[in-house]
């Protein structure tokens, strides 16, 4: 055979060799490529439920919050509900207003337990019967 033939099947013979090696060496880039890819997703996935539980976490504090909030409002529409009452008896027992009394510091009183949420006594005109 002559020189050059041997030169081709050499040639030949590396070519092989090295796309063989490259096709393993890139087949083992491409495992773990998508090894890689996987994790960002089961990542992405891991935080996305992570930020939803947090936010259902907030979701129900803050309606326990809004509940709150409206029973104290409810509270206190009950108070300026007594609010012309009573100043309507002020001013049918002291007409000229100098001195407002114990019942407009008791409706104070109401005002101050409602924005605290504590209960408000019965008024003194209603009874239990």
């Amino acid at each position: 055979m002559k020189p050059w033939a041997y030169l081709a099947i050499f040639i030949a013979l590396v070519a092989a060799v090295g796309a063989v090696y490259k096709t393993g060496h890139s087949s083992g880039y491409n495992k773990r490529d998508q090894q890689v890819q996987q994790e960002i997703i089961d990542a992405q996935q891991l935080a996305a439920e992570d930020a939803e539980a947090r936010w259902s976490a907030s979701v129900v504090a803050a309606t326990e919050a809004i509940r709150i909030e409206e029973r104290i409002v409810e509270q206190i529409r009950e108070v300026e509900v007594l609010v012309p009452t009573i100043v309507d008896r002020i001013v049918e027992v002291t007409p000229e207003c100098a001195d407002l009394g114990p019942a407009y510091a008791g409706l104070l009183n109401d005002q101050v337990r409602a924005g605290n949420r504590i209960p408000s006594p019965a008024p003194a005109g209603e009874s239990d019967n």
